[in-house]
């Protein structure tokens, strides 16, 4: 095994933290890295603290850390561009903070590679609970690429804008909740979008932005992993290894995360390295007292609960895929 050492980063919002908190222990304990930072305001920083109160100070939560955003990215200066933009193409209408952080938070996760003292980082979302332990190297000391079944056609049009000639290279996806970064390749990354001179702007984040019109920029038109899965895979191939990644994307519409146990998440690690509870979401009654029902568990896999549960899926519905 390989001894490479590399932190963790969690970016959240400070209600996404409390929605999430009972579950920051588990991601610090299992994320296979040196150091957990939360990375935030800085309203984090004291919840961060109240939650750590609630554990031994031998819990791995007691090692995480805190990082102001602002002190990465200034979120207000992201802001200030994507209200220029939608309120251009929607009649001066100004779009809200959330708007501006599901860029800004993707934008964090390239820009921490100028504040990383290692070679690599892990990204980890902040809604993505593992459910067992595991590694992002193989044992050469190679860096998993993860990957998923999932296709948003913006994302793709997005990235050959930001560098020409870039496409669609894999039939698979590399968004899966989290990704290990090489710091030298995104900073090469950031370096072909600022460069570029047909995009308007200076900084990566603000071309990125520029990029699209109101109507994608609100519709989702930019994915960080995908953009630097594909940016690396294409000039890099052999610097990452790929490696297919299950995980339970829609984990809210089958467990309540507030009540989802030990015995839930070792049934589940057989089948799912991680699972996840997307707001806005509620269990779906007709799989109510399914996947947590201890009876089932000791009879039925995950796997195939959710592969029955499937069958009944509708066109646009997000479906779970093994590769075996």
């Amino acid at each position: 095994m390989n001894n490479i050492k590399f932190d963790a980063i969690i970016v959240q919002t400070p209600d996404d933290f409390k929605r999430m908190t009972g579950h920051h222990e588990r991601m610090c304990r299992l994320l296979p890295a040196d150091r957990v930072f939360f990375v935030g305001r800085s309203e984090i920083s004291d919840l961060l603290e109240n939650e750590k109160e609630k554990y031994p100070v031998d819990s791995a939560i007691r090692k995480a850390g805190f990082i102001n955003e602002n002190d990465i990215l200034d979120f207000d200066s992201v802001h200030e561009v994507v209200c220029e933009i939608v309120s251009k193409g929607s009649n001066g209408q100004l779009p809200g903070r959330n708007i501006t952080g599901w860029y800004y938070q993707q934008f964090i996760k390239f820009a921490y590679s100028q504040f990383s003292s290692n070679k690599y980082y892990l990204v980890w979302d902040g809604d993505t609970v593992p459910c067992k332990e595991f590694s992002m190297f193989s044992d050469e000391g190679i860096p998993f690429f993860d990957t998923k079944h999932e296709y948003h056609k913006p994302y793709f049009d997005t990235m050959g804008k930001l560098i020409p000639g870039l496409s669609k290279c894999l039939n698979k996806s590399f968004i899966s909740e989290h990704m290990i970064m090489d710091c030298e390749l995104v900073k090469e990354l950031i370096g072909k979008i600022e460069t570029n001179a047909g995009l308007t702007g200076s900084s990566f984040w603000e071309k990125i932005l520029r990029s699209l019109s109101a109507s994608e920029l609100m519709d989702s038109g930019f994915s960080e992993f995908e953009t630097f899965g594909t940016y690396v895979l294409t000039h890099h191939k052999d610097a990452y290894k790929l490696r297919s990644w299950n995980s339970m994307r829609y984990g809210a519409m089958f467990f309540d995360k507030d009540v989802i146990s030990d015995r839930d998440y070792n049934w589940l690690s057989k089948d799912f390295y991680a699972i996840s509870f997307e707001k806005n979401q509620a269990i779906r009654p007709d799989t109510d007292n399914i996947f947590n029902n201890p009876r089932y568990q000791e009879k039925l896999s995950a796997r195939q609960i959710m592969e029955m549960v499937q069958e009944d899926y509708k066109n646009d519905e997000y479906i779970e895929v093994w590769d075996d």
